[in-house]
C-alpha cells in the first residue's frame, strides 16, 4: 500500500472516529437528561420508566420446583439448569435506575477517552507523521485503560448488580437470580495487544530518528 494510500485510509479512519465523537458526547450528555426527566415523571406513572434496565445476572433454574404442569423435562438428566445473561427488568425503583444511569455513564465516558485517543493517533498518521513520538504514547494508554476497564468494569457490574436485584422482587419458587461476574478476555487480550504495539512502534520510531541524525 503506497503512503498516499494509507493516508487517505487514515482520513477516512479519522472522519469516522470523528462522526462517533460526536454521537458519544450527545449520548452522553443526554443520558442524565434523561434519567432526571424520568425522576421527575415517576410520579405521574409509578409502577415503570419506559426502558428496561440491563443486569448481567446468573439464572438458576430448578424444574422440580416450578409449579407448573406444562413443563417436560424428558432426556434432562440433571432438572437444576444454570446460565449467565443479561436480564432486561421494567422496575420502577429510583436506586435501580441511578445504579444503572451511573454504570452506563461511567462505561460511555471509558469508552469515549479511547476513541479520542485513537482519533488522535489517527490524525497523525492521516498527516503522514508515521513516527511521531506520542503515537506509541498513546496507544499505550489505550491498551492500559482497556485491561483496567476489563478488571474493574467486571466488579462495578457485579456490585450495581447486586445492588439492582436487591430492589427486584422475584418469589418464584425454582428460579433464582444473582448478579454475575465474568471477565471480558478479549478485551484484556486486545488490551495486550495494544502494548506490544505501543512497544514495537517505539522501537521503530526510535530507529527513525537515529536514521534521520546519521543521514
Amino acid at each position: 500500500m503506497s503512503e498516499k494510500s494509507s493516508n487517505t485510509t487514515a482520513t477516512v479512519v479519522v472522519r469516522a472516529l470523528g462522526f462517533f465523537r460526536v454521537l458519544a458526547f450527545v449520548a452522553l450528555l443526554a443520558w442524565p437528561v434523561f434519567v432526571i426527566a424520568a425522576t421527575i415523571g415517576h410520579s405521574s406513572n409509578e409502577d415503570t420508566w419506559g426502558v428496561d434496565i440491563s443486569v448481567f445476572s446468573s439464572v438458576a433454574i430448578d424444574l422440580e420446583q416450578l409449579s407448573t404442569t406444562a413443563i417436560d423435562s424428558t432426556g434432562v438428566r440433571d432438572p437444576k439448569l444454570a446460565g449467565k445473561a443479561l436480564m432486561n427488568i421494567d422496575t420502577s425503583s429510583l436506586t435501580a435506575l441511578y445504579i444503572f444511569a451511573a454504570l452506563t455513564e461511567i462505561g460511555g465516558f471509558v469508552g469515549l477517552y479511547i476513541l479520542l485517543q485513537l482519533r488522535t493517533v489517527f490524525t497523525a498518521l492521516a498527516s503522514g507523521e508515521n513516527f511521531a513520538k506520542g503515537n506509541a504514547q498513546l496507544i499505550r494508554k489505550v491498551g492500559i485503560v482497556a485491561i483496567a476497564w476489563s478488571l474493574v468494569g467486571p466488579i462495578l457490574q457485579f456490585f450495581g448488580g447486586r445492588a439492582i436485584l436487591n430492589e427486584y422482587a422475584l418469589s418464584l419458587p425454582g428460579i433464582e437470580l444473582n448478579p454475575a461476574f465474568e471477565i471480558n478476555g478479549l478485551a484484556i487480550f486486545i488490551g495486550v495487544s495494544m502494548l506490544v504495539l505501543a512497544g514495537v512502534l517505539r522501537e521503530a520510531t526510535q530507529i527513525h530518528e537515529t536514521q534521520q541524525l546519521t543521514i
